[in-house]
């Protein structure tokens, strides 16, 4: 099958005229979804081992020798690496819909903890000393699910039943039988000619939809929560202390509240203008990640306190937290931050991903409540029995 570029992503076409992309996915393939678009693309040309650093400057390049590419993929949490495909193939598309599928249900499947969960309560602990101490002002801890089926889970599979549980929906391969899989709620930064938009979210707290008294009482409490609106302000303000120099006008509203089917966010929709189309989407990115939101402020005290405490854990966060998005030969594109997902190895086994923002008024039990919310997303996906 040959795939054409059917719209621009600021066009997108109506969603009942286009076939859903899920339905198009062959190995692979790479599939991004916002709020307004999908995109499906593939390519055989790929950069690898290339630092977010010198990224953009070595897709500028690329891009610029072969102006109908896009180039698509994931960029790891530390930056030190990246999966992206150049792809010559795309078809854009509305947003994906939400669909139901009666074939499911029927794997069971065994999950461990990474670390057990006593241990993470143990590390974050720990945390708050440090930041108790004036080590620190916050920072993200991280931990996993491992899991084994007994019957085999694809990638359309879990897109299927990803679509509407986050804004971005995304699988991008990583090599080998590995897939990065997920829905994320959070837009890093998006660059439309001269529009520059980002969400950060920090603040987060469980729903309960299916009583709508006591999920709306949840959401005012989050939204006047003195604690949740600190760790929010620390990632907003740096996001746009970010952005300011780059910008004529930048917006910074006060924070909302942002719904996804399982979590309450404190939302801030950053918007502004640039100064000039000098910066690409992907400068933008390098600019602003990692925010406090994935990792913690400052910057370099939490990245090592991450390093510290995760890797006694036996973590490794890879491409979680990292980038995903797509960007073309005009600089403009979209990158969302790798949340609520798992890598996908083969056919029967993934690995989950789930982290909590740590501060001085943090309770440990409360943060590893929060990530196992978190994981509802991917597990609410795979509509599987679970068993330990």
């Amino acid at each position: 099958m040959t795939l054409s570029l059917l719209a621009p992503v600021t066009t997108p076409l109506t969603r009942q005229h286009v076939p859903p992309l899920i339905g198009h996915y062959t190995s692979g393939d790479i599939l991004l979804a916002g709020a307004s678009y999908s995109l499906l693309a593939r390519g055989r040309r790929t950069l690898t081992g290339i630092t977010l650093d010198d990224l953009p400057a070595t897709l500028a390049t690329c891009l610029d020798s072969d102006r109908q590419t896009i180039a698509a993929g994931a960029i790891t949490f530390d930056g030190t690496s990246c999966h992206l495909t150049l792809c010559d193939e795309a078809l854009w598309a509305g947003p994906l819909s939400v669909r139901a599928c009666s074939g499911c249900g029927n794997t069971n499947w065994q999950i461990t903890p990474v670390p057990a969960e006593e241990d993470y309560v143990k590390a974050v602990q720990s945390a708050r000393d440090r930041i108790t101490a004036g080590d620190l002002h916050k920072v993200v801890l991280a931990r996993t699910l491992e899991l084994i089926g007994q019957h085999p889970v694809t990638v359309p599979d879990l897109l299927l039943h990803l679509a509407g549980r986050g804004a971005h929906t995304y699988a991008v391969p990583l090599g080998g039988q590995r897939t990065l899989i997920g829905a994320s709620p959070e837009l890093l930064v998006a660059r439309h000619g001269r529009t520059v938009t980002a969400n950060p979210l920090a603040g987060s707290a469980r729903r309960n939809p299916a009583n709508p008294r006591k999920d709306r009482a949840i959401a005012d409490r989050l939204l006047n929560s003195d604690k949740d609106r600190h760790e929010h302000r620390l990632v907003a303000d740096a996001v746009a202390a970010a952005l300011a120099p780059h910008c004529d006008h930048l917006h910074v509203p006060e924070p909302t509240l942002l719904a996804t089917p399982t979590m309450w966010h404190l939302s801030t929709p950053i918007s502004g203008r640039l100064a000039s189309s000098a910066p690409t989407s992907l400068d933008l990115a390098a600019i602003l990640h990692p925010t406090p939101a994935v990792c913690g402020t400052p910057t370099d005290t939490a990245a090592a306190l991450i390093a510290e405490l995760e890797g006694g854990m036996g973590v490794e966060r890879d491409y979680y937290a990292g980038l995903v998005g797509w960007q073309d030969a005009a600089g403009d594109g979209e990158w969302a931050i790798a949340l609520r997902g798992a890598v996908l190895d083969g056919e029967h086994r993934l690995r989950l991903y789930a982290g909590a923002g740590i501060i001085a008024d943090s309770e440990p039990a409360s943060e590893l409540a929060e990530t196992s919310a978190k994981f509802l997303t991917m597990l609410g996906a795979l509509h599987g029995r679970t068993s330990r």
